[in-house]
């Protein structure tokens, strides 16, 4: 796969030439093709990189009476518009020259005719490169692939410069606290999910980070260096609690991860909270939900109604439940209910079929308490209704569709790390522009 998205390519446009360089300003604002090049991979130099033959683009749909290489579009420029799937150094070839914007500012230019020559240049997950590439005459040639940066290392790069705002907004909270548990293995996608939590809108009066047994000593140093504002729950005295409430609770807990996660809700504090898996982005206001939680006990994202799965192993009578759509990826709950109690239930049927055991106890023990079921148009499970543009294309800035959630459960694929620092820049809001004076 290329380490870049190609976003747009404009048709050729002509330049002015002197002496064998290129002397115009790029048409920036050329018109687009409707077609997008098509890149393949090339080996240059034993290293493999991802390709556009423009004389190929240019003359495939001809047809000759012998064999001729067209294409070759003499004084002739393209602008086309890349995407960087992750931080790095972007190595590129190019034959003739090119000229390179970010964000409208110049970082690469290289005005003469020659052939296949090296250049790099230093790039962030997210960035969207504007590449102006010339032909003078013969192979017209532009190729790319990236050298990425050390994976804590990019992640760092990119967070830390929303941290600030991120603890900024955690001053004036508007919501209960907030439990997650996550294993570790997309750790900028996990700091990319709370984020996204905090800057759009559910601000909690706390946060507690549960799973710290699941970490190496790198995972632990990225959010400890980025998530300073959490208690990270010591492993030790979670399992201290579980056992207070129930003896060899804890060491199923620690051998199943659905039935941790059932303890880390329901059994230790704070016994008031919201929950939210690592695999969730928000995109817009969670204040219907938080609404909710004021009337009710337990407010959750939706889920397929799957009442007669979780009766069957849960037990009761043979109908659907008013919780049978919950899903507890996201969901506020008031909890109630005697620990003791619930930890007996949760022990009474050993763990399986994962999804259905342990939403299934949360339907079947709180089915009648006041709940509320959330809006599944705007609390969006692409696993049901599929994604616009997909993980990499739905336009996360925008948030054109109203989602105020999407949750990834049940994917194959989830976004990856180096996804999620792509992406960070779309999911998590700008920065609120100054007011000139």
């Amino acid at each position: 796969m290329p380490p870049f998205d190609i976003l747009s390519c404009s048709w050729p446009r002509p330049v002015r030439e002197s002496a064998s360089r290129w002397e115009s300003n790029p048409e920036w604002d050329a018109p687009r093709m409707p077609q997008l090049p098509v890149f393949q991979d090339l080996s240059i130099q034993g290293q493999t990189y991802w390709a556009v033959d423009w004389r190929q683009t240019f003359s495939a749909d001809l047809r000759f009476h012998s064999p001729w290489r067209s294409g070759e579009m003499r004084g002739f420029h393209v602008v086309f518009q890349i995407r960087i799937r992750d931080s790095g150094t972007l190595v590129f070839w190019d034959d003739d020259g090119c000229v390179i914007r970010r964000g409208g500012q110049l970082v690469h230019e290289d005005r003469e005719c020659h052939a296949l020559t090296r250049h790099e240049i230093s790039v962030r997950a997210g960035d969207c490169l504007e590449i102006a590439h010339w032909q003078y005459h013969g192979d017209w040639i532009w190729a790319g692939r990236l050298e990425p940066q050390d994976n804590a290392a990019a992640t760092i790069d990119i967070f830390n410069g929303y941290l600030p705002r991120v603890q900024e907004a955690l001053r004036e909270p508007n919501g209960p606290p907030l439990k997650m548990f996550f294993g570790g293995s997309a750790p900028a996608r996990s700091i990319l999910c709370l984020y996204s939590t905090i800057l759009r809108g559910y601000r909690p009066s706390s946060i507690h980070i549960f799973g710290e047994y699941q970490w190496d000593g790198e995972r632990r140093g990225l959010f400890e260096q980025l998530l300073p504002f959490a208690t990270i729950a010591p492993t030790a005295a979670v399992l201290e609690r579980i056992a207070s409430v129930r003896r060899g609770l804890e060491e199923l807990a620690l051998a199943h991860w659905q039935v941790m996660k059932l303890c880390i809700g329901l059994l230790c504090d704070p016994c008031e909270y919201g929950f939210q898996d690592d695999d969730i982005f928000i995109l817009d206001s969670v204040t219907d939900a938080l609404q909710a939680f004021e009337r009710c006990d337990l407010v959750y994202a939706p889920d397929a109604d799957n009442s007669i799965g979780y009766r069957g192993i849960w037990g009761g009578k043979d109908q659907p439940l008013p919780t049978g759509n919950i899903n507890t990826g996201l969901y506020w709950l008031r909890n109630k209910h005697e620990p003791a109690a619930l930890a007996e239930r949760i022990l009474a049927v050993p763990p399986h079929r994962h999804f259905l055991w342990e939403q299934g106890f949360m339907a079947v023990e709180y089915a009648n308490d006041a709940v509320q079921s959330l809006s599944t148009q705007r609390y969006f499970y692409p696993y049901f209704d599929g994604l616009p543009g997909g993980i990499v294309g739905y336009d996360y800035g925008t948030n054109p569709s109203g989602f105020a959630s999407v949750h990834f459960g049940g994917l194959a694929e989830k976004p990856s790390d180096s996804t999620a620092r792509m992406l960070a820049g779309q999911v998590l809001p700008a920065p609120p522009k100054r007011q000139a004076r």
